[in-house]
């Protein structure tokens, strides 16, 4: 086997996964993590709580940054 022929299917990886890092911080930045990242805290630290929906926990998001604007430019 020569060593060129694993080649494209390290490069294919290699192309996914930095696909899969661009998805990621696109969702970071547009704030579409924060409802996961949301669930994730209330079943690890407060199990006994029922965890809101998604819609919950934007309109709750929405009113909590118009009740205390900080830092946000509009």
């Amino acid at each position: 086997m020569r060593a060129s022929e694993g080649r494209p299917a390290a490069a294919g990886a290699l192309l996914a996964r930095a696909a899969g890092g661009i998805v990621w911080w696109a969702k970071g930045v547009t704030g579409e993590s924060k409802y996961q990242a949301y669930v994730d805290h209330e079943r690890r630290a407060h199990p006994d709580r029922p965890v809101m929906t998604e819609r919950e926990f934007w309109r709750d998001e929405h009113r909590r940054q118009d009740a205390n604007p900080e830092g946000r430019c509009c």
